[in-house]
Order: C-alpha cells, then sequence, then structure tokens
C-alpha cells in the first residue's frame, strides 16, 4: 500500500531530480572551463606574487641563484646540497616523482636565493642521486663540484648540470690522445642578468 502512494511521487519528481541532479553536456563543459581558466589566473598571479616578494627580499644587486640540471640519461637525483663560501650548507631532497621531472623536461630546478655580497665567492654542489638502470642494492651516485666565481652588481646564476662530459683531444707529451671516454660530471655555467 505505501509503495502505491510512492511510486506516483517518484514517477513525478524523478525526471526533475536526475536533470537537478546531473546536468547537461554542455553545463559541464562550460563549467571546466571556467575552472581551468580560474586555475591558470591563479598561477599567473602566484608567479608575480612570488617574483615581487623575490624582488624585494633578494635585490638584483646581491640576488645569486644556484640551479640545478640533470642531462644524463637516467640518473634520477635524491638529494643535493649546496653551499657558498661558510655559510649554512642548503639541501634540498627530491621526491622520485621530482627526480624524473627534473629529468625528462631537461630543465633547471632552483636550489637556492641568496643575497651574496659583491666580490668572490666560492659555491660547493654535492649531488647525491642513483641511475634508474642500476641494480637496487647498487652504491650511489656522488657527485661533488667547486666553482669560484665575482658576484657582480646584477642579478647572478650559478647553473650546475650533470652530464656526461667527454676530454678534448690533445697532446701528452710526444703521444697524441686518440682514447676519448666519456664519464659523468657537474658542469658549471656562470650567467649574470644582462643590463
Amino acid at each position: 500500500m505505501r509503495w502505491a502512494l510512492i511510486a506516483p511521487a517518484l514517477l513525478c519528481f524523478g525526471p526533475a531530480l536526475a536533470q537537478h541532479a546531473a546536468p547537461t553536456e554542455p553545463a559541464l563543459l562550460e563549467r571546466d572551463q571556467v575552472t581551468e581558466q580560474l586555475r591558470l589566473e591563479t598561477l599567473r598571479f602566484n608567479a608575480a606574487a612570488q617574483a615581487v616578494e623575490d624582488d624585494v627580499r633578494y635585490p638584483p644587486l646581491t640576488r645569486t641563484a644556484v640551479y640545478l640540471g640533470v642531462e644524463l640519461d637516467d640518473l634520477l637525483v635524491s638529494e643535493a646540497a649546496i653551499q657558498i663560501d661558510d655559510r649554512p650548507t642548503v639541501t634540498v631532497k627530491f621526491e622520485r616523482s621530482q627526480a624524473v621531472a627534473l629529468l625528462r623536461s631537461r630543465g633547471l630546478q632552483r636550489l637556492m636565493l641568496a643575497n651574496v655580497d659583491l666580490g668572490t665567492h666560492r659555491a660547493r654542489l654535492s649531488l647525491t642521486g642513483q641511475y634508474a638502470s642500476a641494480d637496487a642494492d647498487a652504491a650511489p651516485v656522488v657527485m661533488e663540484r667547486t666553482v669560484e666565481f665575482d658576484k657582480l652588481p646584477k642579478t647572478t646564476s650559478v647553473v650546475f648540470r650533470a652530464l656526461r662530459t667527454k676530454p678534448v683531444r690533445g697532446q701528452a707529451g710526444k703521444a697524441f690522445i686518440e682514447r676519448i671516454v666519456s664519464r659523468p660530471d657537474l658542469d658549471v655555467q656562470i650567467l649574470r642578468e644582462q643590463p
């Protein structure tokens, strides 16, 4: 008896409830587009706010950034430690997903942003990682490099890249070196903002 009374009500209100609960395809598409537009605007706003904060906290006169790039075929970085002069060491840990993204993008990851006085300074990077193709019990890959750089009155960037280097062919005594062996190494570039 109860079902006899409820059934007609469900038949009347059922389509209205279904229509209200599930928006039509164009409405879903429009809502997704608005959401994506808001997400992009938020990202642009956050990037602009970060740039303003960096300009205030790190003026171009003293701003020094340290970047890391990975161009070795399957090196997954787990940790990078950077030290400028005798300052405290800054250690950046990488999750596996971050290490894979850095490797695949062939881009640069900023490790540090600091204020450094004008003059000659020393930057030291120690990188720890593992080749993706290595056995689980293989020893970690450790690379270190120290570089001296002159801080000029403009933004300076120290860029370390893990890559495979080849020694330059040259002359050793009277014998010409024919054998060229590539090896993993940290390459360094010093970049300065153009006036």
